[in-house]
């Protein structure tokens, strides 16, 4: 299992700052020159996981250039936080066999809901072909 907080530890020289919600609504941002990670404080637990690994990365690959450059950027890097949270396709499956919705899925998983939905965005074709047997056997 990967542990964001201690991945953030390991960022030598950066700082973990809050924001409130009504200073800035997104969930986290990295500040490259001030070499800051910001979260918003009134976010849940697999919310502060998902958001605090998605800006390590960030912070990780460093400065991107803006426009599609940058949202190109921003979908690799939310494709590796998806993949790094959730390795387990079959655990994936097994949580989406049992629950009764996506967040309740997402809970079981220790993630947020859109930490989910873009790991099953992603989906190589053979995890794609696990997940329809399974899922279909749970029927």
């Amino acid at each position: 299992m990967i542990h964001p907080w201690r991945r953030l530890r390991a960022l030598s020289g950066w700082e973990l700052r809050w924001h409130q919600p009504e200073d800035d609504p997104d969930p986290g941002f990295t500040l490259f020159d001030e070499q800051v990670i910001s979260l918003r404080a009134n976010l849940t637990w697999e919310e502060r996981r998902c958001t605090v690994l998605h800006e390590c990365l960030h912070a990780e690959r460093g400065p991107t250039l803006v426009g599609v450059l940058a949202e190109r950027e921003e979908l690799r890097v939310r494709r590796e936080a998806a993949r790094l949270l959730l390795p387990s396709i079959r655990q994936v499956g097994e949580a989406l066999a049992w629950a009764a919705s996506a967040e309740e899925a997402a809970a079981e998983l220790m993630v947020d809901v859109d930490a989910l939905h873009d790991r099953l965005r992603w989906l190589q074709p053979a995890e794609r072909r696990y997940l329809r047997q399974r899922l279909a056997g749970a029927a």
